[in-house]
């Protein structure tokens, strides 16, 4: 008798701890390849659908929608699992693919194939990140975790009043999220604290002040180009403090194509585009679209009332 002549009878608690590890490896631990195929996918399909549900700017349904689709798909894939073992023959032949070192490397490779998707996934749909500074309060708290829609500026570019993740200019490895102020094309001045773009002064209902500034910079923007050698020591950094006389006239700032100004809503505590110039357009990464879980590190609790919340 060959050993794929064997015979064991399946157990359902077996296929359901298979299937917690990789879905669909318990309809295969129960002899059904092509249905753990089809599992598998169908829970991918889903389970990212499930995601880009989140994007939807609808606060409780955006998370609703979310939670009930991964939560289904599992159900449902875990449930299949346990049917499948208990429809199974009593005297079931072990097939050549009912090994535990096949069951190994499929779970390894469904790791590496999870690395793979989450890679695509973040670089050309959505990613979550973290809120981890408070120069973003009271639209963003620390804990926060939020989704970044990498398709939002596809064929568009950020307009006014977005918040969107980018890379440092000064750093890149460095990613920021900030509020865009202006665009190319605007002029820009903040006076005591005031901003106003083309000589208008802008209503900004979701800026927070903290304490009185000791920095000027923060308070009155752009400094007059004789003064920018006395703030050696106001944290602008050096290659911004050269080039910016360059892009300041008498009516502000004047901000170049293809390039955005970015401030944080909690202004007398954020470091922006005063300090290190201007974001290009290549460097944002995405729009802030949704907060997805938050957590009070300090109350030790989750902060319910944020859960779905539209970024705006």
């Amino acid at each position: 008798m060959s050993s794929t002549d064997l015979v064991s009878r399946r157990v359902p608690w077996r296929a359901a701890l298979l299937g917690v590890a990789t879905t669909g490896l318990g309809q295969l631990y129960s002899g059904r390849p092509l249905r753990a195929i089809i599992v598998h996918f169908l829970s991918w399909g889903i389970g990212l659908g499930s995601i880009t549900a989140s994007l939807i700017p609808a606060r409780p349904w955006n998370i609703i929608i979310t939670a009930a689709g991964i939560l289904l798909v599992w159900l449902l894939a875990l449930g299949d699992a346990i049917w499948c073992a208990r429809r199974a023959a009593p005297d079931y032949r072990l097939k050549a693919y009912n090994r535990w070192y096949v069951y190994l490397l499929l779970v390894v490779f469904a790791g590496v194939e999870q690395t793979a998707v989450k890679s695509i996934l973040n670089a050309r749909f959505v990613e979550g990140l973290k809120n981890v500074t408070g120069s973003m309060q009271p639209t963003l708290v620390p804990g926060d975790h939020f989704w970044v829609d990498k398709r939002a500026y596809v064929g568009r570019s950020p307009q006014h009043g977005d918040i969107v993740a980018f890379l440092v200019p000064s750093n890149p490895s460095v990613t920021l999220v900030k509020r865009v102020i202006a665009v190319g094309g605007d002029v820009l001045r903040i006076e005591h604290k005031k901003v106003y773009l083309d000589g208008k002064p802008l209503v900004e209902p979701y800026t927070q002040f903290e304490n009185p500034s000791k920095l000027p910079v923060r308070d009155n923007f752009p400094p007059a180009p004789s003064l920018l050698d006395t703030l050696a020591n106001s944290g602008i950094d050096p290659a911004w403090q050269q080039e910016m006389p360059s892009f300041i006239h008498d009516d502000g700032l004047h901000v170049p194509p293809d390039y955005v100004f970015v401030l944080g809503d909690n202004r007398d505590n954020s470091w922006d585009s005063r300090f290190w110039g201007f974001v290009p357009r290549a460097d944002i990464l995405g729009k802030a679209a949704t907060i997805y879980f938050s957590w009070d590190a300090k109350a030790w609790r989750v902060r319910w009332n944020r859960l779905g919340e539209v970024l705006k």
